[in-house]
């Protein structure tokens, strides 16, 4: 029988030990936890005070198998480079040039390859291969990602390219891609409208925004309006006729050019439409219409209709050239 001190005195020596085993063992796994290589004010470390010998300021590294894969720049160009940690060997070779004008926008890595998106004169993204040192570049990429099977790329026109696929984006701003889930749900923003993308099905599951609320209509889908603004000219009265794929959509009522054309179209979602659109004009000798010169024709129009949206087409004639805006229409307030 322990007695009640006996029991305390027991009952503080295991608390100690165990309190020992604790710490000792957090301690332990703080120290073992210590990660290497590790990336301290642009200088890549494999362990304590050794260095990796690299050509200018590391941007970012990813550990692959035994090597370690960097991106870094210098006052005069961006290299890339691969270090093998057991032969202690490093190859690096440059990327493309930099200034102060530079902006890397997002770097990413494979097992054998560096990506890098760098928005400078142009947007354009690199990938250097560490194998060969070959470095091959596309123009007009302003933003991308990484998924298991492919890229997804952000092109500077506001269209997304997933393999073979080509999706048009409706932003007024300058959209980036800010990550996915499950490699198959997208999410692209332009700090005002937010798009959910649905990359394997290839079509937008959602989009909001933070200061409008977009139309909706179950009996269109496009919308074109037309403002004839000829300079310099007698106003004449005009009508647009309007193609679909090929197909006669109608036309709009006769205005004198001065005023506004409004047509609403039904078009299938998830689909490319191709939309022309003809000038006619009233002729005061044969007071006929006529089809307008090809000066005066407005050049086709791609849309891409997304689902639950209305899309709208703007054409603004200035008695010299249209000029087109495409976007999702919004709700008056």
């Amino acid at each position: 029988m322990i007695s009640k001190t006996g029991y305390h005195v027991y009952r503080i020596a295991f608390f100690s030990i165990l309190f020992f085993l604790l710490f000792h063992f957090s301690f332990y796994s703080l120290a073992i936890g210590t990660a290497f290589p590790t990336l301290d004010n642009g200088t890549l470390y494999t362990e304590p005070s050794v260095t990796v010998p690299v050509q200018g300021v590391v941007l970012d590294y990813a550990v692959r198998d035994t090597a370690i894969l960097f991106v870094a720049k210098n006052e005069k160009e961006i290299v890339a480079g691969v270090y093998t940690i057991q032969d202690k060997n490093i190859t690096q070779f440059p990327v493309t040039t930099h200034s102060e004008n530079t902006q890397i926008k997002r770097i990413a890595f494979e097992s054998g390859a560096i990506y890098i998106c760098i928005h400078e004169s142009d947007s354009v993204l690199y990938r250097a291969d560490v194998n060969t040192g070959m470095v091959e570049q596309v123009k007009g990429v302003s933003d991308f990602l990484i998924l298991k099977d492919s890229l997804v790329i952000l092109k500077s026109d506001n269209t997304l390219v997933y393999n073979d696929f080509v999706l048009p984006l409706y932003f007024t701003g300058k959209p980036l891609l800010k990550g996915h889930v499950d490699d198959r749900i997208v999410f692209i923003t332009d700090d005002s409208d937010t798009e959910v993308i649905d990359i394997k099905e290839k079509k937008v599951v959602y989009r909001y925004s933070n200061n409008v609320q977009y139309a909706v209509s179950s009996d269109y889908t496009v919308e074109v309006t037309i403002n004839d603004l000829p300079t310099g000219e007698k106003s004449p009265r005009v009508f647009y006729k309007i193609y679909c794929n090929g197909q006669d959509y109608g036309r709009t009522e006769p205005v004198l050019a001065i005023n506004q054309s409004k047509i609403q179209l039904n078009l299938a979602p998830e689909q490319y439409h191709e939309i022309v659109i003809e000038r006619w004009r009233l002729d005061e000798n044969s007071e006929q219409y006529i089809r307008d010169n090809n000066i005066r024709q407005p050049k086709p129009v791609i849309v891409f209709v997304y689902h639950g949206r209305i899309i709208e087409v703007k054409l603004t004639y200035t008695g010299l050239e249209y000029k087109v805006f495409t976007g999702f229409k919004v709700m008056e307030k």
